[in-house]
């Protein structure tokens, strides 16, 4: 009789496993590497993740691991290894250092990228790799700097530890000099670099899309404020730490399609199938809070080139 239910119950047990297989099966895995807490990547991932579920509700079972490495190189390939060893089915990075990691693994699985800086100058091809990133005429924003003051001396804040970040400061140092301006590198590798801010003489500074300097930018900007030293940025002031104006691609559109890209390789296409897309739309904000405390006046012109003023 003991023996009878012993089979019973081996039986049950097997019915059990075998109705909850299809959904064990259903199940995917993302993998999802966003730097530090930077908001740009966070408003990003929040899109990716809103038009994800819009797409695949009904569809598939969705797990999301999010890694949140501290921008650093060594950083930047744990959180690689760890979402290759937990073996996901596809694999969604925010900038550069973070693709660049998971690249450099060699891995299999699927990737999609978002929010980087001119792609296609960044090598991100392969044949399980697509995704979208963004375009920024940095020369506009030295135009609307020499409309607004006298700028002898640029500072360019950057990171060499950042491929992306390096490039932008190239670009613009170009610009610069094609202004008659001197540029002043300001390499930001550690919270001790910046004291460099204050030690370098600039009229005005430009920062571009490193993630450190932007885990940081609050402290950046008190800085720049309590030396009167008027700043431009390339991501968006969600936080309103005092950037004079912003010119940058929306995140939302990048994570949104990030979103699509993801979705179709979960339902089967191929990233060598699906075409990488730079945005070059951008939206430009001026903070006329910002100029009144350096004592600056926009001139109409400017403004009515803004998609947004702060007043």
């Amino acid at each position: 009789m003991n023996t009878l239910r012993l089979v019973q119950r081996i039986l049950l047990t097997l019915l059990f496993v075998l109705a909850l297989a299809p959904d064990l099966q259903a199940q995917k895995r993302i993998g999802v590497i966003m730097t530090g807490d930077v908001p740009y990547y966070g408003a990003m991932h929040d899109a990716f993740v809103a038009e994800l579920n819009r797409r695949i509700a009904g569809e598939e079972k969705i797990e999301i691991i999010l890694q949140r490495p501290f921008p650093d190189p060594i950083a930047w390939s744990n959180a690689a290894r760890k979402l290759i060893a937990f073996d996901v089915d596809l694999i969604v990075t925010y900038g550069s250092p973070a693709t660049l990691a998971v690249i450099h693994e060699k891995t299999r699985i699927p990737l999609v990228y978002a929010g980087l800086y001119e792609p296609d100058q960044a090598e991100m091809s392969g044949e399980n790799v697509t995704g979208c990133g963004f375009k920024v005429p940095l020369s506009s924003i030295v135009r609307y700097f020499k409309r607004l003051k006298t700028v002898n001396t640029l500072g360019i804040v950057c990171s060499s530890i950042e491929e992306d970040s390096m490039r932008q400061y190239a670009t613009m140092k170009e610009i610069a000099e094609q202004h008659n301006m001197k540029a002043e590198k300001i390499d930001i590798r550690g919270r001790a670099d910046l004291d460099g801010l204050k030690t370098k003489k600039t009229d005005a500074v430009f920062i571009t899309g490193s993630s450190l300097a932007h885990l940081w930018l609050a402290d950046i900007m008190e800085i720049l404020r309590r030396e009167k030293i008027p700043t431009a940025d390339i991501f968006p002031d969600f936080a309103e730490a005092g950037v004079l104006m912003t010119l940058f691609p929306p995140p939302q559109q990048q994570g949104q399609l990030a979103a699509e890209m993801a979705a179709q390789i979960l339902l089967g296409k191929k990233p060598v199938n699906i075409m990488a897309y730079t945005f070059r739309d951008t939206e430009l904000v001026f903070n006329l809070v910002e100029a009144r405390h350096f004592g600056i006046i926009f001139p109409i012109e400017l403004l009515i080139e803004a998609t947004k003023v702060i007043e």
